[in-house]
């Protein structure tokens, strides 16, 4: 599967601040709706999800969260990928004790529920690779990251 078309320039922030886990949703959310990438529904939808199933994940390179909702909240599909100057607080996935300093957020909104067990699997396959996360850690630009992310979530048949 090629996720490479998930990602677009107007869905990458880098070096970007949030007070709280609660407004960057409420801005990253507010983007997604207001770019057509998702329906109003959205931002209450993936604030409860996040509260009942955690997206907190840490790997042996790093620690990130990939918060997503049900289908019908996403009108296009999308990988909005967020590198924060300060972390934010993410339950661990599968714990309700386990908190995360999170530093880097891939919000996805995914159309077919079949692929999104995939899309999973391949995001925390390249973030145990030291590789990608040295490469992603030193990109200092939306482009180049853009550039770095497409190349690495392209199908290997394309």
């Amino acid at each position: 599967m090629n996720f490479a078309n998930l990602f677009q320039k107007e869905l990458i922030k880098l070096h970007a601040e949030f007070n709280s886990t609660h407004e960057m949703f409420e801005v990253l959310s507010n983007d997604l709706i207001d770019n057509g990438y998702a329906e109003t529904s959205f931002k209450q939808a993936i604030m409860e999800r996040e509260k009942e199933f955690p997206t907190g994940l840490s790997t042996e390179k790093v620690q990130l969260a990939i918060p997503h909702t049900d289908t019908k909240h996403i009108k296009k599909p999308f990988i909005y990928v967020v590198k924060l100057n300060q972390p934010l607080r993410f339950l661990q996935m599968a714990t309700t004790d386990t908190w995360l300093d999170i530093n880097i957020i891939f919000m996805l909104g995914i159309k077919e529920p079949s692929k999104q067990v995939g899309l999973l699997s391949l995001i925390i396959d390249k973030f145990k690779d030291e590789q990608f996360v040295n490469t992603f850690h030193s990109i200092t630009s939306e482009e180049e990251l853009l550039a770095i992310l497409q190349k690495q979530f392209r199908s290997e048949d394309e």
